[in-house]
């Protein structure tokens, strides 16, 4: 065949590939996702070497595509929630190579908060799953320019090699090659034990750590554990994206973007107008108003009086309001699929996210998104000489801790005019700082600096 009847014929499998076709190979009508994506980076490169034959130009070694050549790519590793997933969408309708990738099983204990991804590399046979993991960290060598990852101690494509004991002194090999290869790495925080000390934040937070079951805990939470990460982190990560948490100790680093970046959602799926399914639809008796309030991992997260996010407080509030004659019940959440708490959280009149902590998590930004009036804890001080960051001073969250809320939860209850007023700008704010196509586009202007050698900006 010649190079240019092959080339054609390449090319013409490739479109085939790229839109989803399974190709005939023989006797085999069934291919895993992994594979394919392996067959069209083969493609790709067969393309690259028969167009050399009629150049006469020499073809890259395969694996060695020069890194300016390379569109905008970047693979997410691991789940952070379902923000990835919607992130990746989002940079591929901006003409990226972007993948987010799970190394988790169907039947994970966080499973229920996941959304989908876009490969999934886990197998029950140890063996299996060992050499899909290498064979794509081979392919993420030759294919992308980025590697941004998620969860604390888990640098790296291979779960075997995760971090586990306080010093996170392992050196993750895999993280290692990309790094000598060029490849960026970033990084997005889970939180105040990511890279903080835990005396850090308690000052900070005046406190906050009281109220959490993890503060005596140091297999999960301590200043040596978290600084520890957070120096490991520091070391290997381009970029680190603290999400909108305070600037303390890890989190005020050079490479940190601070403002959120990769907390993407999808404005759709979290639509004001959201139609509810009849399995979900809750009975409200006349004049009756809901206040949501979800704990994830309730079981774990509280007990013997400790509960970062104040539920007791909310409890308490609601049960003096409805001893005024005020028509209010709790309508509490933990533990169910995520694609359907939205159902419940559409049909609350209030929602009421953490009471503690100082900045606002997932309940929050699903509840902005779906344009409804939310309570949650915010503190916008800084560290002396960190910036205050805009999202957070923008912010239209009604601000409460556990001493105002029956205060500031009565107020929004009995005025259904600031409730109105209070969800669009939630809606508004939600779809500027964290619709997936906003966050695609603060991370592709990050990921232009990174990879021109700019300093990374915080916002």
């Amino acid at each position: 065949m010649t190079p240019a009847k092959l080339t054609a014929a390449l090319r013409s499998l490739a479109r085939r590939l790229r839109h989803g076709e399974v190709p005939r190979l023989g006797p085999v009508g069934l291919v895993s996702l992994y594979y394919l994506n392996h067959l069209r980076e083969r493609i790709r490169q067969l393309e690259r070497e028969t167009a050399s034959l009629r150049t006469g130009a020499a073809a890259a070694p395969t694996g060695h595509t020069p890194a300016a050549a390379k569109p905008r790519s970047v693979v997410f590793l691991h789940h952070d929630y379902y923000h990835f997933y919607y992130l990746a969408q989002a940079l591929r309708r901006r003409g990226w190579d972007a993948l987010s990738v799970s190394l988790e099983g169907p039947d994970s204990p966080n499973a229920r908060f996941y959304h989908g991804e876009d490969l999934n590399l886990f197998d029950p046979d140890p063996a299996v799953f060992a050499r899909q993991a290498a064979e794509f960290a081979t392919e993420v060598r030759q294919r992308f320019r980025m590697v941004h990852f998620y969860g604390k101690g888990q640098m790296s494509f291979f779960p075997a090699t995760y971090d586990h004991d306080e010093t996170y002194s392992d050196l993750p090999a895999d993280f290692a090659e990309l790094r000598r290869h060029g490849i960026k790495i970033g990084y997005t925080v889970c939180g105040c034990l990511d890279g903080i000390a835990q005396s850090s934040f308690h000052r900070w937070s005046g406190g906050a750590c009281d109220k959490c079951v993890w503060q005596n805990n140091p297999q999960i939470c301590s200043d040596r554990r978290n600084l520890a990460w957070g120096h490991k982190v520091a070391m290997f990560c381009d970029l680190v994206a603290t999400e909108g948490d305070p600037a303390l100790d890890y989190q005020d680093g050079p490479n940190c973007y601070r403002e959120p970046l990769t907390t993407a959602l999808d404005p759709e799926f979290w639509r004001p107008d959201l139609a509810i399914p009849e399995n979900r639809r809750l009975a409200r008796g006349p004049n009756e108003l809901i206040v949501f309030h979800a704990v994830g991992n309730f079981t774990a997260r509280a007990r013997q009086g400790r509960n970062i996010k104040g539920t007791p407080a909310v409890v308490a509030a609601i049960e003096r309001l409805r001893g005024e004659g005020v028509p209010v019940r709790l309508e509490f959440v933990s533990d169910i699929p995520n694609r359907d708490v939205r159902f419940i959280q559409a049909q609350a009149d209030v929602i009421v996210d953490q009471l503690n902590f100082g900045r606002y998590g997932a309940t929050a930004r699903e509840g902005l998104m779906l344009g409804k009036p939310t309570i949650c804890r915010i503190d916008g001080r800084e560290p002396a000489g960190a910036a205050e960051l805009a999202s957070i001073r923008e912010c239209p969250l009604v601000s409460a801790d556990e001493t105002t809320i029956y205060a500031v939860l009565r107020d929004l209850l009995l005025d259904a005019d600031k409730r109105r007023r209070v969800g669009a700008q939630s809606r508004a704010y939600a779809l500027k700082w964290h619709a997936a196509d906003a966050c695609a586009e603060r991370f592709e202007r990050a990921y232009d600096r990174l990879t021109t050698g700019q300093p990374i900006a915080a916002s």
